[in-house]
């Protein structure tokens, strides 16, 4: 049986893949917001704003991290001339979980703040991966050089988490979020102001 080629794409594709990119990265950051839920009346017109406040914490943990990605693609889309198939498909997956975000700002997670910070800790860790993933092979397609990153974004992530747990067991659920703002920012400050590669 004759092995089938995988197709190589170039020129104009990039280019309508980089615009759909664009479009995908503003509505998941625009639907993020969407989801932060009010804060609940109470009674009395005091107003519960627990729900409010750990929503909108991991909104901008996640909106940080999207923007990360996108930075990170923005530069990758400017570097590479062509891409397979595969690296399509496998790019695809990745918008595909990029775009679960949302969702994650919509979760209730004042009721396991501990067991949501790891599952939340864990997909970034996952989404992360992939990426560089599909970064490392289409450069390789490309015969791009890089030199390795010096990061230890996985380390630093299991910290943080562990430090968000620690704050959630001693009675602050709605605060766990808090230490995993310090990743992203960095990311993207890296990503950013210095030249990574």
């Amino acid at each position: 049986m004759k092995k089938r080629k995988v197709a190589i794409y170039e020129g104009h594709l990039l280019a309508t893949l980089k615009s759909f990119t664009d479009a995908v990265m503003s509505i998941i950051a625009t639907i993020m917001v969407l989801e932060i839920p009010l804060p609940k009346l109470i009674g009395n017109n005091q107003y519960d704003f627990r729900e409010t406040s750990s929503s909108l914490i991991i909104f901008f943990v996640s909106f940080l991290v999207v923007v990360s990605y996108y930075f990170q693609f923005s530069k990758f889309f400017g570097r590479i001339k062509k891409i397979s198939g595969w690296q399509i498909f496998a790019y695809t997956i990745f918008l595909m979980l990029v775009s679960l975000f949302p969702f994650m700002t919509q979760i209730d997670n004042g009721i396991h703040p501990a067991y949501f910070t790891i599952i939340y800790v864990l997909y970034i860790i996952v989404t992360s991966r992939f990426a560089s993933l599909i970064i490392k092979y289409t450069y390789r397609l490309n015969e791009i050089i890089i030199s390795r990153h010096q990061s230890r974004k996985t380390l630093d992530l299991i910290v943080m988490s562990a430090l968000a747990i620690v704050i959630s067991s001693i009675g602050y659920p709605a605060y766990t979020g808090i230490p995993l703002l310090y990743l992203p920012i960095r990311s993207l400050i890296t990503s950013i102001v210095y030249d990574e590669d």
